[in-house]
C-alpha cells in the first residue's frame, strides 16, 4: 500500500446524480472493502449542497484495498412517504454480522425522521430489518458514527433540534441512542449537549481506556467540542473546547486498533465569522493523533490541501492489511468562497498507518 495518501474519486458526481456524499467502509471476511454511501438525484430544493434533496443509499465493493471500486448497486431507496435515505453507518458485530444504521427523512420543515438498524449474514450482500433507533423523531445522525463498547453495548450518537429551535438554522443539541441487545432495541440518553449559537452538531464517540465516553462535535464557536460520558452513554457532561481550531465542519473520531490510540480527522482552518460559508473554509482535510485520551494531539497531516475545494463529513476506517481507509465529500469553491452549485463527488485516501505517526 502507499506509503502516503493514494487519493480516488470513488463515486463521481453525474448530471442525473449531482452528489456523492457521507461514506462508511467495512472489511469484509474475504479481505474486500464495502463502502455504503449517500447518492443524490438533483431535486428542486435549489443548490447542489443542499441536504434536503431525495437521496438513496449505495454500496460497491474494493478488491484491491481501497484503490480501485467495482459497480455501485442500490440498498436502500426512500418510500413514498419519504425524502431520503441517510447517513449510513457500517459495524462489524461480534457473531460476525454486519450491522447498516441509517435515518428516513420523513419531512425536513420540520425534521423528521426514523433511524433503521439492518443487518447482513451474508457480508453486505443483502441486509434485513434488525430494530429502530427511534421512530419519525427530529433526530439526525452523521456518517459513520456507530460504535460498540466494551460491555456491548451500542451507541448512535445523533443531533437534534434543541427546544426554543424554529428552524434548521437554530441551535441544535448532541446526545445518542443505545442498544442493550445488538441493535434490536434502542434507548434515548438522559440528557442532551448544548452550545451557543447554532449549536453542538455531528457528534461522534469513542469508549476511553478509563471506561469513559468522548463525544466530540461540529460546532460555530471556532474549534471542535469535547464532551464525556461516565455512565456508558446515559448523561453526558458539559462541552468544552478541544483546542482543535475549526470552521463549522464535521469532525470524525475514531481509536486506531493497531496502537489504541484516539485519531481525528477535521478541516484544520482558520475560523473566520465573516466568512461566507460554515464560518471558514473546510480545508485542508487533516488527521492527528491523541496518545493521552484526548487530552493533546500531535502528529497532524493533510490528507488534501487544495484551496480551491471543500473536503467534509470524513469517515476513517481501518483494515487488517495495516492501512487507514479515509472517504469525504468533496466539490470545488466558488470565487465567492462558497460551495453552492459545485458537483460533490465522494473520494477515498488509503494511507499506510505508519504514515499517520510521521512528523
Amino acid at each position: 500500500m502507499p506509503a502516503t495518501p493514494h487519493i480516488v474519486v470513488a463515486a463521481p458526481a453525474t448530471e442525473e446524480f449531482p452528489r456523492q456524499s457521507e461514506g462508511t467502509i467495512a472489511e469484509l471476511a474475504d479481505g474486500r472493502l464495502l463502502l455504503v454511501w449517500q447518492e443524490f438525484w438533483r431535486g428542486d430544493q435549489g443548490h447542489l449542497d443542499s441536504d434536503f434533496w431525495p437521496a438513496r443509499l449505495m454500496a460497491m465493493t474494493s478488491a484491491d484495498g481501497g484503490l480501485t471500486w467495482g459497480e455501485k448497486r442500490v440498498v436502500a431507496r426512500p418510500g413514498g412517504d419519504e425524502v431520503s435515505c441517510y447517513s449510513p453507518s457500517l459495524l462489524r458485530l461480534p457473531d460476525g454480522g454486519l450491522l447498516l444504521g441509517f435515518m428516513r427523512y420523513h419531512s425536513v420543515s420540520p425534521i423528521l425522521s426514523t433511524g433503521e438498524v439492518w443487518v447482513s449474514h451474508d457480508e453486505g450482500q443483502t441486509f434485513a430489518p434488525l430494530g429502530r433507533g427511534w421512530e419519525r423523531r427530529p433526530y439526525g445522525p452523521t456518517n459513520n458514527v456507530i460504535k460498540r463498547l466494551s460491555s456491548g453495548r451500542l451507541l448512535w450518537p445523533i443531533s437534534a433540534p434543541a427546544p426554543e429551535a424554529e428552524s434548521v438554522a437554530d441551535p441544535w443539541v448532541n446526545g445518542v441512542v443505545y442498544s442493550d441487545d445488538g441493535g434490536a432495541t434502542w434507548r434515548e440518553a438522559r440528557n442532551w449537549v448544548a452550545l451557543p449559537m447554532r449549536g453542538a452538531m455531528e457528534p461522534h464517540v469513542e469508549e476511553l481506556r478509563d471506561g469513559r465516553i468522548l463525544m466530540n462535535m461540529r460546532t460555530q464557536l471556532g474549534a471542535i467540542f469535547h464532551a464525556w460520558s461516565e455512565d456508558s452513554g446515559v448523561t453526558w457532561s458539559l462541552a468544552q473546547t478541544s483546542g482543535l481550531r475549526s470552521p463549522e465542519s464535521c469532525p470524525e473520531l475514531v481509536r486506531i486498533p493497531r496502537t489504541g490510540d484516539l485519531l481525528v480527522v477535521w478541516n484544520n482552518a482558520p475560523y473566520d465569522p465573516g466568512h461566507f460559508s460554515h464560518f471558514g473554509m473546510r480545508t485542508p482535510l487533516t488527521v492527528a493523533i491523541s496518545q493521552d485520551e484526548g487530552q493533546t494531539w500531535g502528529h497532524v497531516r493533510d490528507i488534501e490541501t487544495d484551496p480551491g475545494r471543500a473536503f467534509s463529513n470524513p469517515a476513517c476506517n481501518f483494515t487488517s492489511q495495516g492501512t487507514a481507509v479515509f472517504s469525504y465529500w468533496t466539490s470545488e469553491y466558488l470565487p465567492t468562497g462558497a460551495m453552492r452549485d459545485a458537483p460533490i463527488d465522494l473520494r477515498v485516501a488509503v494511507v499506510d498507518l505508519d504514515w499517520l505517526y510521521e512528523d
